[in-house]
């Protein structure tokens, strides 16, 4: 992929990057960035990344011979190029150049991060934020140390703000993400258990969280669940002089939901005396429209605006999508999962209207020596919803059939198993909800039964 950019001279990247020029005209300009060989033009900064399976500097003679506007990379290859930056981390520069030219842009920069929703936040925030503002935002998931860079690099001078959801799986990451987009106001939505494995537990996790306040100025605003005991316990402990804490539980958060209606077409409630609604299912969705709310009213768009921008919004993709096929409903929410995305995709199921009710869930990863634990966690939570029957798939979600013996259950070793199980089992007026991590290619479930 090529993002085309403003005009940056070899000397303003060299400097930004902390590179050094070894060959070619210091005074040389692009104005595109890729780490793609395949997309290169004559204007492009080609930046070879490195990774466990593939080296980008394989490719530095074919786009030099391909036409190039320069190259940043690692050593001192002998290639002919505008001109040459060598460095010591072809990935760090990407992050460092990436910072320099977001720090071209004088606009609101709203950063977020937490271990469930933040991709339906980041879109609810985007959506609201449009209202006002020409907005960027991340597009998908594209939150790790490669997506920032490139969403960053999508910023024109028409944009007014921008929306940047960071993600990560251990200590650190966030940090450098935050230093490199530096928010204005900065979102934890919650601390859940995804990555406990390599974090050891839901403290580290907070304190992993925590770190976006690296890139935040004392000036900053911090949102965070008021519902949510770990991120209360950062109040007043932190750097930013003004925290807001949303909540639907706790009534002395700052902005409160109350008088709550879920149904499978959508949620209303109020704040502050004020009607709203969304378009998403399940009460934790709520939580994600009150940080909207929180951030519109932070940037002074006025509250009409900010309803509309929420009503607005409609998911897709395989996030909680509700479709009717065949006669029958599906919750698509196959893209991945945790213990808690997956107790609020029960709760979301909860409000579809049906005759029967079908939980199929797969193993969930990244849990480590706590995957028991949580896993019998999620099947007490199983037990007590209104699912009538449980479908696993995997080996490790045995355990959350252990503790739902109230159900109906059935087991499958993987996807296309159960989907072909589902398909002579599946009656009219059912509804089915498909949850997994992504190693489980749950997917294949939702295709197999008539989905696109």
């Amino acid at each position: 992929m090529i993002y085309r950019i403003k005009e940056i001279s070899a000397s303003e990247i060299a400097k930004a990057v902390s590179g050094k020029i070894i060959s070619g005209n210091e005074n040389a300009k692009i104005s595109a960035v890729s780490c793609d060989s395949r997309t290169i033009d004559k204007k492009t900064l080609f930046i070879p990344l490195k990774g466990e399976r593939f080296d980008g500097h394989d490719f530095l003679e074919d786009v030099c011979e391909t036409g190039v506007g320069g190259v940043l990379c690692h050593g001192k290859p002998e290639i002919s190029a505008p001109f040459v930056i060598s460095v010591d981390d072809t990935q760090k520069a990407l992050l460092d150049f990436a910072s320099y030219y977001r720090s071209l842009f004088d606009i609101p920069v709203i950063g977020l991060t937490g271990s469930v929703g933040k991709t339906t936040t980041k879109e609810l925030i985007a959506s609201v934020v449009s209202q006002e503002y020409n907005t960027l935002a991340t597009k998908g998931n594209f939150n790790n140390n490669i997506g920032v860079p490139y969403t960053l690099f999508g910023l024109t001078c028409d944009h007014t703000a921008a929306v940047i959801e960071m993600g990560m799986s251990n200590f650190g990451e966030i940090s450098v993400l935050s230093k490199c987009a530096r928010p204005h106001i900065g979102v934890i939505t919650n601390i859940g258990t995804s990555h406990i494995e390599y974090l050891g537990s839901q403290e580290g996790i907070l304190k992993a969280k925590s770190e976006i306040l690296d890139g935040m100025s004392e000036d900053g605003t911090i949102i965070l669940n008021g519902d949510d005991s770990y991120l209360v316990s950062l109040k007043g402990k932190v750097k930013c002089k003004k925290q807001i804490f949303v909540g639907i539980e706790n009534k002395f958060a700052d902005i409160y939901a109350s008088d709550i209606n879920s149904s499978e077409h959508g949620c209303s409630f109020k704040v502050d005396g004020k009607d709203y609604f969304i378009n998403l299912a399940g009460v934790h969705n709520v939580y994600n429209a009150l940080v909207a709310i929180a951030v519109g009213r932070e940037m002074n768009i006025d509250d009409e605006k900010i309803k509309i921008g929420l009503e607005s919004y409609h998911s897709d993709g395989i996030r909680q999508n509700i479709i009717s096929i065949n006669g029958y409903k599906i919750i698509n929410d196959c893209y991945n999962s945790s213990p808690q995305s997956a107790l609020a995709a029960l709760g979301v199921l909860e409000c579809v209207e049906a005759k029967r009710r079908i939980a199929v869930l797969g193993d969930i990863a990244e849990l480590g020596d706590k995957t028991e634990e949580l896993l019998r966690w999620l099947g007490k939570n199983v037990q007590k919803s209104n699912a009538d029957v449980l479908v696993t798939v995997g080996d490790v979600s045995r355990f959350i059939a252990a503790e739902a013996t109230d159900k109906e259950c059935y087991s499958f070793p993987d996807a296309v198993d159960a989907a072909e199980f589902l398909k002579g089992f599946l009656k009219d007026e059912d509804a089915v909800l498909i949850k997994g991590s992504r190693c489980m290619k749950m997917e294949q479930i939702y295709t197999i039964l008539g989905g696109v």
